[in-house]
């Protein structure tokens, strides 16, 4: 059965300028779908489409979506529901930098109980937040709780914004860049995060980055997207090692450079 589903979603500014055209794509339950382009291309609009987030000016045209059976991107009412949540690029920016870690997760529980009778007050919910933060590997989940974003790391960060996702219990999970800015060590930590919670709660994944490596550790499709259009939807390995595109043999020969530019560099640096 599939998860997600889009067809034929077209993205525009408030004056008619095309962002994406005719995207179409599907999510299996447990699968990590990957959305791989240049900066530009219309990845990360179509990541925030999904979930009703798009900038002011910035409209969805055309095109229908369903998620679990329901119908939305033309359905306002769907967009608040709980079903899908998002990993965003830069969680020290996504996180309210006036408020500890703890009172965001706090808040956050007290929003998914609404109009579900609980029981549960704020120290259940405190419990709640710190069963969380060691669910995505935190080690002192109590000191994290009282601590501000900026005097986090970034990959401590991230993984709030982990736990913040699961705490939603979606069936999608929405990653933009989530290794962005992150040492090598950090972002293999977070990358095998995901894949358990994957593992672990069944979720589908939409993994947008252009970054081919992480695309080919992490996915099991990739949508292939070049100026708003997705030039080539298949299996990684198809991808990786079939592309049908021009454009997608342009990505891999490019990531194969710069590769090889990285490794001479580190060999002349350990040198």
């Amino acid at each position: 059965m599939t998860l997600l589903s889009v067809e034929g979603l077209c993205i525009e500014t408030a004056a008619g300028v095309p962002l994406v055209r005719d995207l179409s794509l599907e999510v299996m339950p447990g699968e990590v779908v990957g959305i791989v382009g240049e900066s530009g291309s219309g990845k990360t609009m179509t990541a925030l489409s999904l979930l009703g987030l798009l900038p002011d000016g910035v409209r969805v045209s055309d095109g229908e979506a369903t998620l679990d059976g329901h119908t939305f991107l033309s359905d306002a009412s769907f967009r608040g529901r709980p079903n899908a949540t998002m990993i965003f690029q830069n969680p020290t920016a996504a996180l309210n930098p006036t408020m500890r870690i703890g009172a965001q997760l706090v808040r956050l529980l007290r929003f998914l109980e609404r109009g579900v009778e609980t029981g549960t007050g704020r120290r259940g919910r405190r419990s709640q937040a710190i069963d969380l933060l060691g669910s995505v590997g935190i080690n002192d989940p109590q000191m994290v709780l009282g601590r501000y974003p900026h005097q986090l790391s970034g990959g401590m960060n991230q993984r709030v914004m982990i736990a913040m996702a699961i705490a939603a219990r979606p069936s999608l999970l929405i990653a933009d860049e989530p290794t962005t800015g992150l040492d090598v060590t950090v972002q293999a930590q977070i990358l095998e995060l995901i894949r358990a919670t994957v593992a672990e709660h069944g979720i589908g994944v939409v993994f947008v980055s252009h970054d081919m490596g992480v695309i080919a550790q992490m996915c099991q499709r990739v949508a292939v997207m070049y100026d708003g259009e997705v030039r080539e939807f298949a299996g990684v390995d198809d991808v990786f090692h079939r592309p049908r595109d021009g454009y997608t043999r342009e990505l891999l020969s490019s990531a194969s450079e710069q590769l090889l530019t990285e490794e001479v560099g580190g060999g002349a640096r350990a040198e």
